[in-house]
């Protein structure tokens, strides 16, 4: 099977698939008294940040620890379909040049 034929044959899930990247924060409270007044932070926190369509800025929310290996999985799902899809376009351009 021929490269171009592999590549029209992967089938994607959308429920696999998720743009953004997840962003790990750590904050202070703002309390003098308190330990991330010395330089211990709070947290990680956890942001998935990922383009707006109605917008066309990144938005963001914040995501559960839980959470975070499997959304990592999802956005290197989207990368590697973006590079196939890209893949068979260069292909299928070459294609028509003949």
């Amino acid at each position: 099977m021929s490269r171009y034929e592999e590549l029209k044959e992967k089938t994607y899930k959308l429920r696999e698939l998720s743009p953004g990247s997840i962003q790990e924060r750590w904050l202070t409270c703002g309390n003098p008294d308190c330990k991330c007044a010395r330089g211990e932070k709070h947290g990680p926190y956890y942001y998935f940040a990922y383009p707006d369509r109605e917008t066309g800025k990144t938005a963001q929310v914040s995501i559960a620890e839980d959470v975070v290996s499997d959304l990592k999985r999802r956005i290197q799902n989207y990368d590697k379909f973006k590079d196939d899809l890209w893949e068979l376009v260069e292909i299928e351009v070459e294609m028509r040049r003949g």
